[in-house]
């Protein structure tokens, strides 16, 4: 019984998890999410994983200001077509195609409960 009991809680402990932002403390700071974005991407790169920066604007409905935010998009586990997209508030699985930042940044606004169309998305190379 101890035995599976401990076989059990190494299957837990192994199974894939998201990456994470090692500059996490970025987050932190005020309008830091290009930064923060540029720094995850890179830490992705070093592992091979597709990612890209996506910035994107959209009207607040409740100021009536024009907005802007990036996040970075990227495809986990390594190898498979799984979309996610990462900022301050983590990662999200976003299902669109990464053929357009445009796309993956109106659903990636959606999920995070933000309903306002977005304009002006773009891929920061």
């Amino acid at each position: 019984m101890k035995q599976l009991i401990a076989f059990l809680l190494l299957l837990i402990t192994s199974c894939s998890t998201l990456p994470t932002n090692p500059d996490w403390w970025m987050e932190q700071q005020i309008n830091a999410c290009l930064p923060t974005a540029i720094a995850f991407k890179e830490s992705l790169n070093k592992y091979g994983i597709w990612s890209e920066v996506v910035r994107y604007s959209w009207i607040d409905s409740t100021t009536h200001k024009a907005r802007g935010h990036a996040m970075v998009a990227y495809l986990y586990p390594k190898g498979q077509n799984q979309l996610w997209t990462y900022d301050s508030m983590g990662s999200y699985r976003t299902r669109a195609f990464t053929n357009s930042a445009a796309n993956v940044a109106q659903y990636a606004h959606r999920i995070r409960g933000n309903p306002e169309p977005i304009f002006g998305a773009e891929y920061i190379k």
